[in-house]
């Protein structure tokens, strides 16, 4: 049964869906975005998009309360893997800059890609995050100015934007039209938007772990001809698309798509997409491919459980709250759940409290680290900084 209301498609605006896939989560105590979704692929224009999902304003609230992008275990700096990937986007932009254009970065986390072009000795340059954390560490770290604002509030920023940056932030979106328009709104005529979002067409060319791409907080699936036909249809010409590769972690690798447009002075009112036609069946080849693999993972959880272990399972993302809702993993005797993300720690999870590292102190539990894309970083906390004496279980240790 559905909680919300059908979604229009998020790039040409109809309400054709075909099912292709349901995703569930378990929920936390309070503070969860949703427990599942539907994903559809839409049938007049090929793009891919999450239905049966929350209002704009529940994303809007999810993000401002419960952020991941805070870094509060690394004091916000980020890793070298995040600092390669700012230094890459500003490479593919500063061709088409000037010394004084003015640039706002969207969904800003905590200021690193204002810094690469800070270093790069631009100095007209905001950012926007909905996590009140987040722009104060912009602000702390860098000297960067940056508001709390969502992207429904940038007509509060000056009208003068030469050039947008919303990386990592379209996907997570669900009234993509409005944050359109609220872009636009503050966008110079002529002005730049530069994408960056993960390339639905191959997500099963770097695989990671079962259905992972499909998280909670992922609700539109980008090709670089759905995308293209977005920012027509509000009035962009592309620049350029390219098909990247970025790393996560040493462990997981995102295939992405990075894009340049730019706002055209008129606008068309005859837009017509092209058809994507490479959505719908690499959609369908990342299923196939995340339920093989999802079944080796039922039987470690399995295993697990028929030994009856103690468990404190490290990790509080999407791939624990899926494998609560859809393995033998809720049956399991968890005594906690760890997690470094102060947003998550003092909630409760399937009955069980959910604490930050420093507070676990059973050396009688097992560890099981639920993560695909931190599980050698995890790892190497446990055995190396933490000195835990707890056997730890591994689900892709092979």
């Amino acid at each position: 049964m559905k909680s919300f209301p059908a979604r229009h498609c998020p790039v040409c605006e109809k309400t054709e869906p075909k099912s292709i896939f349901r995703q569930s989560f378990k929920a936390l105590s309070h503070g969860s975005l949703m427990t599942g979704f539907d994903l559809v692929v839409c049938t007049a224009c090929g793009a891919g998009y999450a239905d049966d999902i929350p209002k704009q304003t529940e994303f809007d609230r999810y993000y401002a309360e419960m952020s991941k992008y805070e870094y509060a275990d690394r004091a916000g700096v980020q890793t070298e893997t995040d600092l390669h990937r700012f230094r890459e986007v500003a490479d593919l932009v500063t061709p088409y800059l000037k010394t004084n254009s003015r640039l706002l970065d969207i969904g800003c986390a905590t200021g690193g890609l204002l810094a690469e072009f800070k270093r790069r000795d631009y100095q007209n340059l905001i950012g926007v995050d909905p996590s009140p954390a987040c722009a104060r560490l912009t602000e702390q770290l860098y000297g960067i100015a940056a508001k709390p604002l969502t992207i429904a509030m940038l007509g509060h920023l000056d009208k003068n934007v030469d050039v947008a940056f919303l990386t990592g932030v379209l996907e997570h979106i669900q009234d993509v039209d409005a944050s359109m328009n609220s872009v636009k709104s503050c966008l110079k005529n002529g002005g730049f938007v530069y994408f960056e979002v993960p390339d639905a067409t191959r997500y099963d060319h770097h695989f990671s772990a079962p259905f992972q791409l499909f998280s909670m907080e992922h609700v539109n699936y980008f090709s670089p001809v759905s995308l293209t036909n977005l920012m027509a249809r509000h009035g962009f010409s592309v620049v350029f698309t390219k098909r990247l590769t970025r790393h996560l972690s040493p462990q997981a690798i995102e295939p992405a798509i990075g894009a340049l447009f730019q706002r055209n002075l008129v606008q068309a009112d005859d837009f017509k997409p092209i058809f994507d036609s490479e959505t719908e069946p690499a959609l369908e080849r990342y299923v196939t491919q995340s339920l093989a693999l999802d079944q080796r993972i039922q039987k470690k959880i399995g295993d697990l459980v028929d030994q009856e272990k103690r468990l404190a399972v490290w990790g509080v993302g999407t791939h624990t709250l899926r494998l609560l809702e859809t393995s033998r993993l809720s049956q399991a005797k968890i005594v906690c759940f760890i997690d470094s993300n102060v947003n998550y720690q003092g909630k409760t999870l399937a009955g069980a409290p959910v604490v930050a590292p420093s507070a676990f102190t059973d050396p009688n539990a097992d560890v099981l680290i639920s993560s695909q894309t931190a599980e050698a970083e995890i790892f190497q906390t446990i055995t190396q900084r933490l000195l835990w004496p707890n056997v730890i279980h591994r689900i892709y240790d092979n």
